[in-house]
């Protein structure tokens, strides 16, 4: 079954250090750490993709809306579990052109109500990504203002902001 929409402010950028990153996050709430490959799907502008973790059966199918700015950035996102990830990857591949397989170590951190993900991607290197689910304007400019925050809180200078996703880059290498 599908999820409402969900309305996200984000930030992504690259960030090598994730030792320094562990340690700025002392004392927020470990979710865990996964393997985790994303087979993007092409769909123009839009993002669609099969996200499966190592070692389930199971996983995500991920619709999504974001502009590629390199700043904090206002998402849409559709979320559906799927009983089978690879049988739904293989499905929506013979129907629609495969753009890319990103495969990455995640670890997903809670803190100060915005997920932190810490991100090792293969072929790629190190990011980190803040994820702030929001339900109102008000939210969003309150989002933005705190995700700019954790900006400067982690040091990350404006030319590691990132405006496209994994999956841009990686096809951009090919």
């Amino acid at each position: 079954m599908a999820s409402e929409p969900k309305r996200l402010v984000e930030l992504k950028a690259r960030y090598e250090d994730h030792g320094k990153a562990r340690a700025l996050l002392a004392g927020a709430d470990r979710v865990g750490t996964f393997s985790q490959t994303d087979t993007y799907f092409v769909l123009g502008e839009r993002r669609l993709k099969v996200r499966s973790v190592k070692g389930r059966v199971d996983g995500q199918l991920v619709y999504y809306e974001r502009p590629d700015a390199a700043s904090v950035k206002d998402s849409v996102v559709l979320l559906a579990d799927v009983p089978v990830a690879e049988a739904v990857r293989d499905i929506l591949g013979r129907v629609l052109p495969v753009q890319a397989e990103v495969r990455k170590t995640r670890e997903i951190y809670r803190y100060q109500g915005v997920q932190v993900h810490l991100d090792a991607v293969d072929g790629l290197g190190r990011f980190i990504e803040f994820e702030k689910v929001i339900a109102s304007d008000a939210e969003r400019d309150e989002g933005r203002r705190q995700l700019e925050s954790l900006r400067a809180y982690f040091q990350i200078p404006e030319e590691d902001l990132m405006a496209s996703s994994y999956s841009d880059l990686l096809e951009g290498r090919s």
